[in-house]
């Protein structure tokens, strides 16, 4: 620029530059201009969010309202739904099923028979595979007790015989009736407390098969003088 203020070589019009003395009287300018880039790019961000808006219009809010919604109800009917419930598999034991003693397939109840005025644990007494008849009052069965017993000999099998006190049959009753079986195949006993005519609901004459382990293995009641018990006193022999 010339001495006189005038345009100088290039053409470029008059600007009065004035050069302070101290550079701290530029720090207003400066944290001005810092200012102003700040504001600068806190517009620049403002544009970025809002760019994707802005190609909805209007409807951008109804649009950002409806996912918000939507989001909301997806975590509430997660928490609130009920859970299905978790059903257990019942799996079926594969061990050996235990019968309680008196049930058929389990061991002879506890208690006690009176044999020749001695008494003896049932257990005792029943201590071999066999057949127990218990024999009711007025049943006119001497014949079918004869034939029992003679077809549990013929199998290799002990009959034992009980009256049936329910009933009002006594032992003196059944010690007669023993006595009309050939060779004494058939073994009185008392039993006193009616432990096996109740625990095995007899009903008329009533045979209980007992196994060698002295497991029952079937009760047959209400038998019949043509009955043939032999199939049944074999079964004794399998497991």
């Amino acid at each position: 620029m010339g001495l006189d203020g005038d345009p100088d070589d290039y053409g470029l019009p008059k600007v009065d530059i004035v050069v302070p003395d101290d550079a701290r009287e530029l720090d207003r300018d400066v944290i001005a201009y810092h200012r102003e880039q700040r504001q600068r790019r806190r517009r620049e961000r403002w544009r970025r969010l809002a760019r994707p808006f802005t190609r909805y219009g209007i409807a951008a809010p109804f649009i950002a309202s409806a996912v918000l919604v939507a989001l909301i109800s997806g975590v509430l009917m997660t928490v609130v739904s009920p859970r299905p419930t978790d059903h257990a598999i019942q799996v079926p034991p594969t061990g050996v099923v235990r019968h309680r003693p008196g049930d058929t397939g389990g061991a002879l109840p506890p208690g006690n028979l009176i044999v020749n005025g001695q008494r003896m644990p049932v257990d005792t007494l029943i201590n071999v595979a066999g057949l127990v008849l218990i024999v009711p009052r007025d049943c006119h069965c001497d014949a079918t007790v004869t034939h029992l017993a003679q077809q549990a000999v013929g199998q290799g099998f002990q009959t034992w015989m009980i009256a049936d006190g329910r009933s009002g049959r006594d032992a003196d009753d059944v010690r007669r009736l023993a006595d009309t079986v050939p060779r004494g195949d058939a073994i009185p006993a008392e039993d006193p407390g009616r432990l096996l005519s109740t625990t095995y609901r007899a009903a008329g004459l009533t045979a209980i098969l007992v196994r060698p382990d002295r497991i029952v293995r079937d009760v047959i009641r209400g038998i019949q003088p043509d009955r043939d018990l032999t199939p049944d006193l074999r079964t004794l022999r399998t497991p």
